[in-house]
């Protein structure tokens, strides 16, 4: 089987769980025997040795007749989706008049040459749409080298590529999503992120899910049919050697209780930081971590200094690869408080190096880590109660360790892997 694969982050230029499972999916495939072509919208000299083919969005000549072709592709999905003309060196998506049957340009036909930065920045939008000509460009080159069966694309930045590489190679879309606009902002979301994602799961022949709770939310919230989603939990690579857990001397006597993910609406640091107020009341010795960055960092600093525990609060900022390990090797509990989490990797993470974890009931992966304490993120004091039982009784500490490491064997990217490839049988 031969797949172009349509991504906006790989490692080691990851933001988050994005990332990390885009590697873990596209590695497992690949050991499976799947011809895979990664489309990044840049590359920055990365080669990984797993066998995955990586390939440059930025760089890549795009003819007048493929944007043509490609602008038609936007304007047959009709009043499904909101266009926005873009300040490019492009020619901006909309109506162009044309109707299908599209035809492909011929081969070797030269174009405007398109350049991205990939990563998020404040002119998103504009690259997903330079993005979405360039890819299709390769997604043509490739299909005519090799025929390729499918199309799969990872979350909404690359779901208006991956129509229009489907309309002009004829190949079938299978969408994957990782998250929504509701996740990341509740009722207070982006309204043309919405509808490109609305566009994208509705003309994806097929959508995989993360989990249930993402697979209802694209049923009740995007009026995808249920028929034509599937849920594929993600898994966890396998630690590529034990982390050392170094304590600093004058730390070694204290608890330590770690939030780590983007410090942002969707992950709930505010509540994680209430809940350690309660916590410090009654045990005076826990240092809290919060390992990330994002638009509420200065807040939650903020927040703790007002609540008079900046001394026991300590803020890393981004950590990546062994700095992640570490943190996890040192901490006592793992706390993910997420307001709505489509699944959530880090909590696998932490189970790998040995730490008891707390979840929001929001989480997908609570799903299938039912040995997990749990509360509903809102829940302060519940989430501060679980925090003192788990700190101040071991054993029960420990016994929830081992009911999730338990749950967490069948948890690996080749059982995803085994999913994905049924989800691809029903295109």
């Amino acid at each position: 089987m031969r797949v172009l694969m349509f991504g906006w982050e790989y490692p080691p230029a990851i933001s988050g769980g994005l990332g990390t499972a885009c590697h873990g999916i596209s590695t497992g495939l690949v050991a499976r025997g799947t011809d895979l072509v990664f489309i990044l919208p840049r590359l920055d000299g990365r080669e990984p040795d797993e066998g995955v083919y990586l390939r440059s969005a930025s760089g890549t000549p795009v003819s007048q007749e493929l944007k043509k072709a490609v602008a038609a592709a936007h304007s047959h999905v009709g009043d499904r989706l909101n266009l926005r003309p873009v300040p490019s060196r492009l020619t901006p998506y909309g109506s162009q008049g044309f109707t299908n049957p599209l035809k492909l340009p011929a081969a070797g036909t030269s174009g405007e040459i398109s350049h991205l930065h990939g990563g998020y920045h404040d002119d998103l939008m504009e690259e997903i749409y330079r993005y979405a000509d360039a890819a299709s460009a390769i997604a043509v080159e490739e299909h005519r080298r090799r025929p390729a069966d499918l199309i799969h694309a990872h979350d909404w930045m690359t779901f208006p590529a991956a129509i229009a590489a489907s309309e002009v190679t004829g190949l079938p879309f299978v969408a994957h999503l990782h998250a929504t606009e509701f996740d990341r902002c509740g009722e207070h979301g982006y309204d043309k992120i919405y509808a490109i994602e609305k566009n994208g799961l509705q003309a994806a022949d097929h959508v995989i899910a993360v989990s249930e709770r993402t697979r209802q939310m694209a049923i009740t919230r995007y009026g995808v049919n249920p028929d034509k989603i599937s849920v594929v939990y993600n898994g966890v690579s396998p630690l590529a050697h034990k982390p050392i857990s170094s304590v600093p001397p004058l730390m070694q006597e204290e608890k330590r209780v770690l939030f780590m993910g983007r410090i942002t609406w969707q992950k709930g640091p505010g509540f994680f930081v209430d809940a350690a107020r309660l916590v410090l009341d009654q045990m005076p010795d826990v240092r809290f971590i919060m390992a990330g960055s994002g638009d509420l960092l200065k807040a939650m600093i903020e927040r703790a200094a007002a609540l008079r525990i900046g001394s026991r609060f300590h803020f890393t900022g981004f950590l990546r690869g062994e700095e992640i390990q570490h943190m996890y090797a040192i901490s006592s509990l793992y706390v993910m408080p997420s307001v709505s989490e489509p699944f959530g990797i880090t909590p696998l993470e932490a189970l790998q190096c040995g730490i008891p974890i707390l979840l929001s009931r929001q989480c997908g992966c609570a799903e299938v880590l039912p040995g997990a304490r749990s509360m509903d993120y809102w829940d302060v004091r519940g989430m501060a109660g679980h925090i003192l039982e788990l700190l101040g009784n071991p054993g029960e500490a420990a016994r929830s360790l081992a009911l999730c490491q338990e749950e967490l064997k069948a948890l690996t990217w080749e059982r995803a892997v085994d999913g994905i490839l049924n989800a691809y049988e029903h295109v």
